[in-house]
């Protein structure tokens, strides 16, 4: 059949765009309008394989595969499948269980029934390789879409892309269409850089304070002799005579 499909590997699209936009992988960092992303994908899978879109598989991880609020606005849209993995946390870190397990089979499946001649590949991952080789057997022609890499080196299996059919890169204008770092709130900005250190002053002199006014001398009288009596200094006063 001459018609398309679009298999996608949720965790390294949106890893791969998060270290790219925002220096890391954590999808925490980003913000996706999946809408947008799904008309990209499809407008693009259509242009370069010259044929109609049948359908998007889109492969994500989930807790206990139940599906989070991203899928169900997925689902819900033309042309999407969504298929779900275990999600599980180790080391702090989370980890996919399953999802390429799920893309390698319908990948062989399609491959097997003809159900497309066109399958395009957004992936990285090289366990993928024996599917993508079984479907060239089949007929099938592959075509692996990659995501920018940040360090401008590839972020995808060297045999992976040894074996595809065309290759293409998603780069950072086209990804920026639906996909967005967030801005980090609530840290603090880094300390200023010191700039050419000065000459040290020299300390500050401590300023006296100053003295009061001079008190004006205090004089004090000495006691006079008592009325009556004469002073025992004064000298004795001659007798009058008659």
């Amino acid at each position: 059949m001459d018609r398309c499909v679009v298999l996608v590997d949720a965790g390294y699209l949106l890893g791969a765009a998060a270290s790219l936009l925002a220096g890391e992988p954590a999808r925490s960092r980003i913000t996706v309008d999946h809408a947008t992303l799904i008309q990209g994908l499809r407008e693009r899978a259509e242009a370069d394989t010259q044929r109609p879109l049948l359908r998007i598989y889109w492969f994500d991880g989930a807790p206990d595969r139940v599906p989070q609020p991203e899928h169900r606005r997925l689902r819900v849209m033309s042309r999407v499948t969504v298929r779900l993995g275990a999600l599980t946390r180790s080391d702090g870190r989370w980890a996919q269980k399953g999802v390429d397990a799920a893309m390698h089979a319908e990948l062989t499946e399609l491959a097997r029934n003809r159900a497309c001649s066109d399958i395009v590949l957004v992936t990285g991952d090289g366990d993928l390789l024996p599917g993508l080789m079984s479907a060239k057997e089949h007929g099938v022609a592959v075509h692996l879409w990659a995501v920018q890499a940040a360090d401008g080196d590839y972020n995808q299996s060297e045999d992976l892309v040894a074996e595809a059919d065309e290759r293409r890169v998603l780069d950072r204008t086209w990804i920026t269409r639906a996909v967005r770092a967030k801005e980090l709130t609530g840290v603090c900005a880094p300390p200023p850089r010191p700039g050419p250190r000065s000459p040290p002053s020299s300390p500050p002199r401590c300023r006296r304070r100053p003295r009061p006014p001079p008190r004006p001398p205090v004089t004090r009288r000495r006691p006079g002799p008592r009325p009556g009596t004469t002073a025992p200094h004064d000298p004795p006063r001659p007798p009058c005579r008659a």
